[in-house]
């Protein structure tokens, strides 16, 4: 995929942000499954977070001297968070992927996603069916399931997505909707509170004509070992002391933010707040499934 023909430069413009860190073992595979993409007018944008490993190296002999990828890389580790507003602001496509160094994608992933997006311009995320594989690329038997909000009142959207899974948020966005990152925030959740701050802006629509895989390779059996790496200074969601002792606090905080700066009535957003505070324990009870 190089500088793509008259025809397809025609086509909206989308970008592909890849944030990684320590990436050797599958990001050649998951880099290749980028790059075949069937769709014609694609910029890919790898960021390399000061890795220990060869990550940069293979990103490097992947990418060769494609006309529409770039590499960079920074000299220390700036955190999982500052990686992902990297890449996002050095987008220029109308919409917008954030792939991760491990997954793969069917080629027709983008193409599929842009089509539903440019159906319907209201549509904040377009996203494919999602399977699991294991570290040896062997499908897992694991169903994670999907929201489509189409036809759902904001109120509706925004505690679809609180109460489901963070999947779409490797999906195609719409970069305006994104407000150059401002939601995406250095803190544990941040997913989430990106999530439902989109959900409040426009539908998420599924996609059964395409798919990815998520690579599951951490082998962490608990909560609180999830907790662990987000806390750990590669990954860097939690740096001040605050948010190393209390490190889930910030969400309700940044959830309230979301809905009242939202569109919604004034009366909407009060009962939202309300029901949202009532419902706190058991969705933290839910997320440490």
């Amino acid at each position: 995929m190089n500088s793509p023909s008259a025809r397809d430069a025609a086509l909206p413009l989308v970008s592909i942000g890849m944030p990684l860190y320590n990436e050797e073992r599958f990001i050649g595979e998951s880099l290749l499954s980028i790059l075949d993409q069937d769709y014609g007018n694609v910029e890919i944008i790898v960021s390399d977070n000061a890795s220990t490993d060869a990550t940069a190296d293979i990103c490097k002999k992947v990418i060769g001297d494609r006309e529409n990828c770039r590499l960079h890389r920074f000299g220390v580790n700036k955190g999982a968070a500052e990686n992902f507003r990297y890449v996002l602001s050095q987008a220029r496509g109308i919409y917008f992927m954030w792939a991760s160094g491990h997954d793969l994608w069917d080629s027709n992933y983008i193409r599929e996603c842009v089509n539903l997006l440019e159906a319907m311009p209201s549509a904040a995320i377009a996203f494919g069916s999602s399977s699991w594989i294991d570290e040896h690329g062997k499908t897992l038997n694991k169903y994670s399931g999907y929201i489509d909000t189409r036809g759902m009142h904001p109120i509706n959207r925004f505690f679809s997505t609180y109460y489901g899974n963070m999947h779409p948020i490797l999906g195609l966005i719409r970069r305006s909707f994104l407000n150059d990152g401002e939601r995406l925030l250095a803190t544990v959740g941040a997913d989430l509170i990106l999530l439902t701050d989109l959900a409040l802006k426009g539908d998420f629509i599924h996609s059964s004509c395409t798919s990815w895989c998520r690579r599951e390779f951490r082998h962490e059996t608990s909560h609180g070992q999830k907790l662990q790496r987000y806390r750990s200074p590669d990954y860097g969601l939690a740096r001040s002391m605050l948010d190393r002792y209390f490190p889930l606090l910030r969400i309700p905080i940044e959830l309230l933010r979301n809905i009242l700066v939202s569109d919604l009535s004034r009366a909407e957003r009060v009962f939202v707040a309300i029901s949202l505070l009532a419902s706190l324990p058991i969705r933290y009870l839910a997320g440490k499934r």
